[in-house]
């Protein structure tokens, strides 16, 4: 059974929180579910307007808004 809360090809919301600036979102897919990394679920997300996919923990995503699907 996955603790992944997010499937695959889900849209999400990515947001970085940054230590010394402002946040950051934007809106990706989910590629892949990947193993949990420090004790959270991890996935693979990539996002239309970029030619690389990246690696987000659970806590950085949230379901994609209307405006981002």
């Amino acid at each position: 059974m996955s603790n992944h809360r997010f499937a695959c090809g889900q849209h999400v919301t990515f947001t970085d929180k940054r230590f010394l600036g402002p946040n950051w979102s934007g809106a990706f897919t989910i590629v892949k579910q990947l193993p949990s990394g420090e004790g959270a679920p991890r996935y693979q997300i990539k996002s239309a307007i970029e030619t690389y996919s990246r690696a987000a923990y659970e806590h950085q995503l949230s379901v994609a808004s209307a405006m981002f699907k």
